[in-house]
């Protein structure tokens, strides 16, 4: 039986499945999930997605461009800052705000974006008036929880009563499946790539002058200025290098916590002039910042329980045909594909980032070759339109399995 036909015969108005998003921040916020969450729920018509979200910088100009009668943004409050019992009266405010939107708007299923608190108020509402709940993983979740007391006996609860889990790569699957998820609930949708929007073409001229790159091989990094991500590793690198090779450059985009002390450190290794920090750069800019680079270089690792998920940047270098180099760490092989689109190193290991980086360096053809070969693996295995077309049957089916069970017992099925 198709979807629309059980849609139908549940009585409900098969036309329109309605999901409410919950997620502790959304686009403009910067960062990978939120970008992946953005490219799934953003076009589901004739389907409607209610997104319950906190205030971030620059949202009322975000949300007026990017709202419609079937994805609507609704924002209270501002996001949590960690995980910790200090943010207790924030989380609650957070969950009471779901609660209420749940009870004046029709909804067909829960999506929960984020572990805390948003899951919590997923699995609440399971239990309160039955709406089934969808998670999501992306793998850091579990390790980041693991080193708390009762934190873990409460995610392994949100995971194993929801009615499917979206993990983003193999690696969050097999954690799942460790922690006692069903294997027939998790499945896996890994992040896409608009290979429109990130697309080879030739450096910005007026961007390269800016950033005084003309005649230089530049190493890119696209990312939050946090510890896992490996800024330091890439310094030390290009430190190394310097002597073999002049016109090395490491180009930082992104803005965090870290750029004091990576600043600090630039100097401290006498290569502050070789690298820029650009800051912030809006989406919209990104590609131009890929075209100006050479080589894509993230040696995420594991730090603290915390890792990398999958590593979206990846994929966007590999749209703009550019070659790249990881970290061996959390979900980045299935992002990476070793000796095709780039290298896969240990993340600890600087003598082998030197090698990779200046293997890069010296054969510009094979960069080249890797390029090509990453660009047609991101227009081929990595379409943003299946995923989210996954996604919303997913969706639909759990929204006619609920829709069924009302019509034949007369009552929502308990949690």
């Amino acid at each position: 039986m198709t979807v629309t036909r059980a849609l139908r015969d549940a009585g409900g108005s098969f036309d329109t499945v309605r999901s409410l998003l919950l997620a502790d921040s959304f686009l403009p916020h910067k960062g990978g999930s939120r970008t992946y969450y953005y490219h799934l729920y953003k076009d589901w018509n004739p389907d409607q997605v209610t997104v319950l979200t906190k205030k971030v910088p620059g949202w009322q100009e975000f949300d007026a461009r990017e709202s419609s009668k079937y994805f609507r943004i609704i924002r209270r409050f501002r996001p949590a800052p960690s995980f910790q019992y200090r943010e207790l009266p924030r989380a609650a405010l957070t969950s009471l705000h779901a609660i209420a939107r749940s009870q004046v708007e029709p909804v067909d299923v829960i999506h929960s974006g984020d572990l805390f608190p948003q899951g919590l108020v997923a699995i609440l509402l399971k239990r309160l008036r039955g709406f089934p709940y969808i998670a999501f993983c992306h793998g850091e979740e579990i390790s980041q929880t693991d080193r708390f007391h009762y934190q873990p006996a409460v995610r392994n609860r949100i995971y194993q009563s929801a009615d499917a889990v979206i993990a983003n790569a193999e690696y969050a699957c097999e954690r799942l499946r460790k922690i006692g998820v069903p294997s027939e609930r998790i499945h896996k949708i890994t992040p896409g790539v608009d290979c429109e929007v990130f697309s080879p073409g030739s450096p910005n001229p007026e961007l390269r002058a800016f950033h005084r790159l003309s005649n230089h091989f530049v190493l890119l990094t696209v990312a939050r200025l946090i510890p896992r991500k490996g800024h330091d590793m890439v310094l030390r690198a290009v430190a190394k290098l310097g002597a073999d090779f002049p016109d090395l450059r490491y180009l930082i985009v992104g803005s965090g916590p870290e750029e004091a002390s990576l600043r600090k450190l630039a100097a401290t290794l006498g290569i502050a002039q070789r690298v820029t920090f650009a800051g912030f750069v809006a989406d919209k800019q990104l590609p131009d910042y890929y075209r100006l680079s050479n080589l894509l270089v993230m040696p995420n690792r594991e730090q603290n329980n915390d890792l990398e998920g999958f590593g979206i940047s990846f994929l966007e270098a590999s749209a703009t045909a550019k070659p790249v180099i990881a970290g061996r760490s959390g979900g980045t092989s299935e992002a990476v594909k070793h000796g095709i689109s780039g290298e896969l190193i240990d993340p600890k290991n600087l003598d082998q980032l030197v090698a990779a980086i200046r293997g890069f360096v010296v054969n510009a053809e094979r960069g080249e070759f890797m390029g090509r070969l990453g660009r047609k693996r991101a227009a081929t295995e990595f379409d943003w339109k299946a995923r989210a077309w996954e996604l919303r049957n997913i969706t639909r089916n759990i929204a006619a399995s609920r829709r069924s069970a009302r019509t034949t017992n007369g009552r929502i099925p308990a949690a």
